[in-house]
C-alpha cells in the first residue's frame, strides 16, 4: 500500500512539473524562457516583392508563410522565420501604391498589417517606409514589448495595457530583436481601439485649441488691404506671434518659402502622395526644411505677420486634387 501511494505521489509530481504547460504572467517580473536572438542585418533579403522565376527568395518566403498557415490550422506550432526587405521608390512597380505603403506590403506578403507594424515599430498606417528595412515574419500575430520602457510609443503602450493580464504558456515565442525583448502572440490582431488608433487618418489642428480664433472665413471676402473682393481660399486664425504651428497630417514639405510678397514665410505640405496639400502662411519663422518628411502634430513654424498681413495670424488652406476646400468642414473641433 505504501509503495502504491508513493507511485501515485510521484505521478502527480511528474504531471505538475512536466506534463502541464508552464504559465507565465505577462509582466516584467515573469520568469520565462530565454529569447531567440534576431538581427535585422543577418536576415535573408528579399530584393523585390513580386513572385517570379528570378525571385527565389520571395518564392521561398511565400512557401514558408503558406506552410505556417497549414500548421496553425492543424493546431501545431509553426516555425517562425524572418526575412528582410528595404522599402524604396522601386516598390511602386510591384505594389498598388496608395495612401499607405504598409497595407499593400502586408497584402503582398500574406501577413496581417498589424503583425508587420508591431514588429517594426510602425506607429500609423500612413507612415513613410521609404529607405526603411522592414522585417517580414512568416506567421500572423502581434509582437508585444516584453518590458515597459521610456522609448515605447503610444501604440506599444496600448498593446501592453491590453495584454497585461494575459497568461503566457511555453507555446508562446520570445524574441530579442536588435536588442529589444518581444513576446509574439500567435494569431492575435489589433482590437477595435488599437485598429482605430493605427488607421486614424483624421486631420489635426494647425494651432493648439484655445490659442486662436477664426478672424476670416473661407469664401468671398473684401481684401483688408486693397479693398478688392476676391476668393479667400483658406481661413485666418488669429493668434499671438510665436504660437507654434503644427502639421495637420503626415506629409512632405513640398515648399518652404521665405519673404514672399503676399504670403511672407509659408509652407506647403503634400499629403497622401500629392492628393492633398495644406498651406501655412504669414509665419514669423519656419523650422523645417524643404522636402523634409514631417509627422502629424510636429511643429513646422510659428505664427507671425510676414507678407501681406495686417496682424498676427495664420493663413491656413487645405486643397484636395488642387481644389481649395473649407478647412472648417475638413477638421473637427476647428470651430
Amino acid at each position: 500500500m505504501m509503495n502504491l501511494s508513493r507511485k501515485i505521489l510521484s505521478l502527480v509530481i511528474f504531471i505538475l512539473l512536466f506534463a502541464l504547460p508552464q504559465v507565465f504572467v505577462f509582466s516584467q517580473e515573469s520568469d520565462s524562457p530565454s529569447s531567440i536572438p534576431i538581427q535585422k542585418d543577418k536576415l535573408p533579403r528579399i530584393e523585390r516583392l513580386r513572385t517570379a522565376r528570378d525571385n527565389p527568395v520571395f518564392r521561398e518566403y511565400n512557401k514558408i508563410v503558406e506552410d505556417n498557415y497549414i500548421e496553425i490550422f492543424a493546431k501545431r506550432k509553426p516555425d517562425l522565420i524572418f526575412f528582410a526587405h528595404t522599402f524604396t521608390e522601386a516598390d511602386k512597380a510591384d505594389l498598388p501604391w496608395g495612401d499607405s505603403q504598409l497595407i499593400p506590403l502586408a497584402a503582398r506578403c500574406n501577413i496581417s498589417y498589424d503583425t508587420i507594424a508591431t514588429l517594426n515599430k510602425i506607429r500609423n498606417s500612413t507612415d513613410d517606409l521609404i529607405n526603411q528595412t522592414i522585417i517580414l515574419p512568416t506567421a500572423t500575430g502581434l509582437f508585444i514589448k516584453r518590458y515597459a520602457d521610456k522609448n515605447a510609443n503610444a501604440l506599444e503602450i496600448l498593446l501592453r495595457e491590453h495584454y497585461a493580464d494575459t497568461i503566457l504558456t511555453d507555446q508562446d515565442y520570445y524574441f530579442n530583436i536588435d536588442g529589444e525583448e518581444y513576446i509574439f502572440l500567435l494569431g492575435k490582431h489589433f482590437s477595435l481601439t488599437e485598429r482605430f488608433y493605427f488607421l486614424d487618418s483624421y486631420l489635426g489642428l494647425p494651432l493648439e485649441k484655445g490659442t486662436f480664433w477664426i478672424s476670416s472665413e473661407f469664401g468671398k471676402r473684401k481684401n483688408p488691404i486693397n479693398g478688392e473682393w476676391k476668393n479667400h481660399n483658406g481661413i485666418d486664425l488669429a493668434a499671438e506671434e510665436g504660437t507654434p504651428v503644427y502639421a495637420i497630417k503626415d506629409g512632405n514639405a513640398a515648399f518652404c518659402i521665405q519673404n514672399d510678397p503676399t504670403f511672407g514665410n509659408y509652407i506647403i505640405l503634400s499629403h497622401d502622395t500629392g492628393k492633398m496639400t495644406s498651406v501655412y502662411a504669414h509665419l514669423s519663422s519656419i523650422c523645417i526644411n524643404q522636402y523634409q518628411f514631417v509627422k502629424k502634430g510636429a511643429i513646422i513654424g510659428y505664427v507671425g505677420h510676414t507678407g501681406m498681413a495686417t496682424g498676427d495670424h495664420l493663413h491656413f488652406e487645405i486643397r484636395q486634387g488642387g481644389v481649395a476646400k473649407d478647412p472648417q468642414e475638413q477638421i473637427e473641433n476647428l470651430h
